[in-house]
């Protein structure tokens, strides 16, 4: 009983502080390409406070034997001149700060890129639960080799896009809650 208070309390904190900073919207690219799952995209963030905002976020990973080492990874706070951002890594995932003036947005750019022991990617995006709120849209593509064959993909895409060498998956959403993570299973 002891627990469950703790994370009550835990979670209605998060709330709180979570309601003057927005994760509004993302637009990811993903790869796969010689046995790695790329991950490039813009995270938007937005400060409902009449101060300046300034946060450490948490970049979670996905956790399985199947999955490799993550590598390549970067933040940059887009509309700071470029700038690249104080960067943690703990074994889950890596953790970056976020300043945003106030009564503003701030869009972040962020990649990696992960070893694929196996033929499945996965991108984790149950945790936007945490935040309390949909995302008002998202804009997801995937690209893939046309030697690749999809056993499963757990959202269903919009459109599609046939290149000389590649196939690219496409994602428009509003109103967006994720009930389950982004994952894809294929066959080389």
């Amino acid at each position: 009983m002891k627990q469950i208070i703790i994370l009550i309390l835990i979670f209605s904190f998060h709330l709180i502080q979570a309601q003057d900073l927005q994760f509004y919207q993302e637009d990811l690219d993903f790869k796969i390409e010689d046995n790695y799952f790329y991950v490039d995209g813009l995270y938007y963030f937005r400060n409902t406070n009449s101060k300046e905002l300034n946060r450490r976020l948490f970049y979670p990973f996905p956790q399985d034997e199947i999955y490799g080492k993550v590598d390549s990874i970067f933040v940059i706070n887009i509309q700071d001149t470029l700038k690249e951002t104080d960067i943690r890594n703990n074994q889950n995932g890596i953790s970056f700060s976020i300043h945003i003036k106030a009564d503003t947005t701030a869009i972040y750019r962020i990649g990696y890129r992960q070893e694929l022991k196996e033929t499945k990617a996965e991108y984790i995006l149950i945790t936007t639960q945490t935040w309390g709120i949909p995302f008002e849209q998202v804009n997801y593509t995937l690209a893939f080799p046309k030697e690749f064959s999809l056993d499963s993909i757990s959202y269903m895409p919009d459109s599609l896009r046939e290149e000389s060498d590649r196939y690219i998956f496409f994602w428009y959403k509003e109103n967006f809650m994720p009930d389950k993570n982004f994952e894809i299973n294929y066959k080389k």
